[in-house]
């Protein structure tokens, strides 16, 4: 029997490294429009399911260059906005230089957030594709219920753990056309490199946690939360009209999304 690979180094540090590395690329491909996937797919749907925000007190969690932040900001909310890479958090403020909308961004490891933002409390948490990457998933969902207002929500997208397997590969025809997705090695729960190719000059890899649906939900009951909704969604027809390379994502599902309650 072969060994299997020996898992990818994954703490604070090698994540911030990693997004440091990958910062300008991560945020030229938003603002050029380049990642449709974000602003034509698994963005809008995560932006609905967050409802009404206008008024409210709002921290993102993974801000990245501050996609999410500017879309909550956009309608109504006060933002709170952190990331654990600096180089990331300097694209976010560039972004809020030249159009201010008032969001606080912080060099911050989401695992922290218990202790570092201390004395803060917020009507809605949100993380956009960013949670999967934490090392410490069961720490900062721990960290976001203390923070979240009795009765708040915190609505998470993530990789799908059911499609972004530690072994994912799309079968083809002759003709390069996808046939099906060939997955594997599901029931792991360990770190694996996730290649990122749709919006960058060449392939680049990140490290993200894989763990079963289970452990998932598990985490999210264990620390406090209600789960009040899961969704799975799809591009729209219009969006797969303005993009068809999206047509794969309505096969298989490939985000999932948690409404969770404290």
């Amino acid at each position: 029997m072969r060994n299997p690979p020996k898992p990818p180094r994954f703490d604070g540090d090698s994540v911030r490294e990693e997004w440091n590395r990958l910062a300008a690329v991560y945020a030229g491909a938003q603002s050029s429009g380049r990642d449709h996937y974000r602003f034509a797919f698994f963005g809008p749907a995560h932006i609905d399911l967050c409802g009404d925000v206008r008024g409210l007190d709002v921290l993102d969690v993974g801000c990245g260059a501050g996609y999410f932040s500017r879309a909550m900001a956009n309608r109504g909310a006060r933002v709170i906005a952190i990331d654990i890479s600096p180089r990331m958090i300097d694209f976010a403020r560039e972004a809020e230089q030249s159009e201010p909308l008032g969001i606080d961004y912080r060099i911050l490891d989401a695992a922290d957030i218990e202790s570092a933002l201390d004395g803060l409390t917020f009507d809605l948490a949100t993380s956009c594709l960013a949670l999967q990457d934490m090392p410490e998933v069961p720490r900062v969902l721990r960290g976001v219920h203390k923070v979240l207002r009795p009765g708040g929500r915190f609505v998470v997208s993530i990789t799908h753990p059911c499609t972004d397997t530690p072994f994912r590969r799309w079968e083809r025809d002759p003709g390069g056309a996808k046939r099906w997705l060939c997955i594997d090695r599901y029931f792991e729960r360990a770190p694996f490199q996730f290649t990122w190719t749709q919006w960058t000059p060449e392939p680049m890899a990140t490290t993200a946690i894989h763990a079963p649906l289970e452990d998932w939900i598990a985490w999210s009951l264990s620390t406090g939360f209600q789960l009040r909704g899961l969704r799975e969604p799809m591009p729209t027809a219009e969006t797969l009209k303005a993009y068809p390379d999206l047509d794969d994502a309505t096969r298989v599902p490939y985000y999932l999304f948690l409404d969770l309650m404290a």
